[in-house]
């Protein structure tokens, strides 16, 4: 495993022969909102690009933003965040890159066939709610007792914040850190939490 930004064994800074690719992300945590370009290296996915790494997350051109998303006007050329920070890596509409939102699925057992659900997550500081792909034979108790893969993707977010629930922000993707998860449900068993608007706008 390679920290953040860091050449992988046997490939250039960004791969044999590949030229810079880099996406705007956004980094969510209980007390940190940032945003910044991160760069992908040889990989064309942004999942497994954090899947196969360790370290700090090293973020280009970073903005600090305020809980709603609302920049501060602070800007640094260079910020390193440590991953046990952040509760999910989050993309807009027209920033997640094509692989990630139409081929749900990754370098792990990449020829078993997935099926989506829809799931809320609840995390110390958010609930989240969206679409998962998992394997036909996995189900939720199955998917929270897991510790693989460590930032799980999840399609088509809603992130509402726990501390202002008036703070709703949407996604086209989010990879979400396992270790912040506190619990989990289908959406369709979640009635009560989407009636109370926990789960909804």
């Amino acid at each position: 495993m390679s920290d953040w930004g860091s050449p992988m064994i046997g490939f250039g800074p960004l791969g044999e022969g590949a030229e810079e690719r880099q996406e705007r992300i956004e980094l969510v945590g209980p007390h940190l909102r940032v945003s910044g370009c991160i760069s992908l290296l040889r990989f064309t996915r942004l999942s497994d690009l954090i899947n196969h790494t360790r370290g700090f997350v090293k973020l280009i051109d970073a903005d600090l933003l305020r809980r709603n998303g609302d920049e501060t006007g602070l800007s640094v050329p260079e910020l390193m965040v440590n991953q046990d920070e952040i509760t999910f890596i989050g993309q807009k509409a027209g920033e997640a890159s094509t692989a990630e939102t139409a081929q749900p699925g990754g370098m792990d057992r990449p020829l078993m066939e997935r099926t989506p659900r829809d799931l809320v997550i609840f995390t110390a500081g958010h609930t989240l709610t969206g679409r998962i792909f998992l394997f036909a034979e996995t189900d939720v108790t199955a998917f929270v007792d897991s510790p693989d893969p460590r930032w799980v993707p999840m399609i088509n977010a809603t992130a509402r914040s726990l501390a202002d629930r008036r703070v709703i922000s949407h996604f086209a993707l989010i990879l979400v850190n396992r270790t912040q998860i506190t619990a989990a449900s289908l959406l369709h068993m979640a009635g009560a939490a989407v009636e109370s608007g926990v789960a909804g706008d």
